[in-house]
């Protein structure tokens, strides 16, 4: 009997030690995708595209001031999150007091969510965004715009032509939305009028264009003298789901970042990494893709702009 109870004891402490393992090998595959943040050269711009563990896209500015925004901030599904998972981390990592602003393309779930997590647990000065008036706009997302406002963050729309005074050094103007809204499909109005910002340090152009489908990009090449929509570094517009050569030719971008998933069974495409290379590819650009690349940050002096992956692809 004694025997007996000895072994039930070893194997529950061995199925423990199984479940600790198992447990620590879960923890440490989610904070692989979390980027250590390192210090910027003095007086550099640093634009950080993460690798998220939920489709979305969440981009951090680092100004050349050493003010830090943020440019849409990702999704959370079941139980995973962009905030918690990769932004939040990134926040601690580089030991700053608070988040100068978030920055709201347009209000889908993949591009916003992260936002709840950082207002929850870091002072956010200001939140902007371009969402349209009217029931199109979720719930959710009205609710984390008040939350930010009852919060004391700064808040405003934004529509084509407004500037935004993140830092002496920058020269950040918003090309889209128009004022007059966009002729667009139903089901693409938030994306196709999302809020594009063009962010100029030095010489260096980067262009930020949200989800913008079709008719958005339409609308910005009719709206926009094409020396403005020239960048050297453009995150593609939609995830890499996006097909419009001629705002690819337009743009001509000198790197491309895509924020995606290696596949998705619901959508068509199913690798928007591989449409954006062949897209972009055609116009010389060099495409980075978040799922095969990792988290892709860029770093400008002014003068130009370096691009360092996470990972090597395999």
């Amino acid at each position: 009997m004694k025997a007996s109870g000895a072994a039930l004891l070893l194997a529950a402490a061995a199925l423990l030690s199984c479940e600790e393992r198992i447990g620590q090998d879960a923890r440490g595959a989610r904070e692989s995708i979390a980027p250590r943040a390192r210090a910027k050269p003095a007086g550099a711009l640093r634009v950080t595209v993460f690798e998220l563990p939920v489709h979305g896209l969440a981009i951090a500015i680092e100004t050349p001031s050493g003010a830090l925004h943020f440019v849409d901030t990702g999704a959370k599904a079941d139980d995973r999150s962009s905030g918690k998972e990769v932004l939040g981390p990134f926040v601690r990592d580089l030991g700053v007091q608070e988040i100068a602003g978030i920055a709201i393309s347009h209000p889908d779930r993949d591009h916003f969510e992260g936002a709840r997590y950082l207002l929850k647990h870091f002072t956010v000065r200001s939140f902007v965004d371009a969402a349209p008036e009217g029931a199109a706009v979720p719930g959710d997302f009205i609710e984390t715009r008040e939350r930010a406002r009852a919060q004391g963050a700064t808040m405003r729309r934004l529509i084509a032509g407004d500037v935004l005074d993140w830092d002496p050094a920058l020269e950040v103007t918003v090309l889209a939305p128009p004022k007059e809204a966009i002729a667009t499909k139903e089901k693409n109005l938030l994306n196709d009028h999302s809020l594009v910002l063009r962010i100029r340090h030095g010489t260096q152009v980067l262009l930020l264009p949200g989800d913008i489908e079709r008719a958005g990009a339409a609308s910005l090449l009719s709206t926009t003298p094409a020396a403005t929509l020239r960048a050297d570094v453009l995150v593609a517009p939609h995830h890499g789901f996006f097909e419009e050569a001629r705002f690819a030719a337009v743009v001509a971008p000198k790197h491309v970042v895509v924020s995606c998933q290696a596949e998705y069974d619901d959508k068509r495409p199913r690798e928007p990494g591989k449409l954006a290379e062949a897209l972009f590819g055609a116009v010389g650009a060099k495409v980075w893709v978040t799922a095969s690349d990792g988290t892709i940050a860029i770093t400008s002096d002014g003068a130009r702009c370096e691009v360092v992956p996470a990972r090597e692809r395999e």
